[in-house]
């Protein structure tokens, strides 16, 4: 039997987002309470948020070897396979994306509060807004659509299915249609943009 998939426009975009308001919110707060937690760390604990630092920097030296485009779709590739695993082992009672964004807010304080300490708001600011005002809120629908389907599993388990299946199919629409394009434009704006900024402004990408 053949999908019966229609493609979400932006209003059905933004009504599915609207449903999904607790669990981004739920999201959101998480985030930030890890994110503060880590830039606390990163304060407190020098040697601590050095070591993060000097960890993630080793995982994205790799990509900062390519050429521009090579770097664009490496970050959007990591993104895209990312917020994609988050929605669908959310299945899994929500486990996985529970744990995602908590480990993402904890690592991006403690980078944020290193690079804070060593440079400025500024700088901090023009790195990570031009596509973080993108990445970041397709991270956070991504983790709240796999919280929403892993609470869609334990109600079908407690007997209230509710069209589990149509739920499914749905998250990954949304996720195909609007997410995935959009975390492209997000890993263009960082390369392209994000890099010219720093450049501009101090020197360094």
């Amino acid at each position: 039997m053949p999908l019966d998939v229609r493609i979400p426009g932006p209003r059905t975009f933004l009504r599915y987002i609207w449903d999904l308001r607790l669990y981004i919110l739920a999201v959101i707060v998480i985030f930030a309470l890890f994110y503060a937690l880590g830039y606390l760390a990163a304060i407190s604990i020098p040697d601590v948020g050095n070591t993060v630092v000097s960890s993630f920097k080793g995982e994205v030296a790799p990509l900062k070897e390519q050429s521009p485009a090579g770097l664009m779709l490496g970050i959007f590739a990591n993104n895209a396979l990312k917020c994609l695993l988050v929605i669908v082992l959310g299945l899994a009672f929500g486990i996985v994306p529970a744990f995602f964004i908590l480990a993402n807010g904890l690592i991006l304080g403690i980078v944020i509060g290193v690079t804070m300490a060593r440079t400025s708001l500024l700088y901090v600011l023009a790195g990570v807004v031009p596509h973080g005002i993108i990445e970041l809120p397709m991270v956070f629908i991504s983790a709240a659509i796999g919280l929403k389907l892993g609470a869609d599993v334990l109600r079908a388990l407690l007997g209230k299915k509710e069209g589990l299946f149509d739920k499914i199919k749905e998250a990954l629409v949304i996720y195909i249609v609007w997410i995935f394009p959009l975390l492209f434009l997000a890993a263009f704006v960082e390369t392209y943009v994000t890099g010219t900024i720093l450049y501009v402004m101090f020197g360094t990408r």
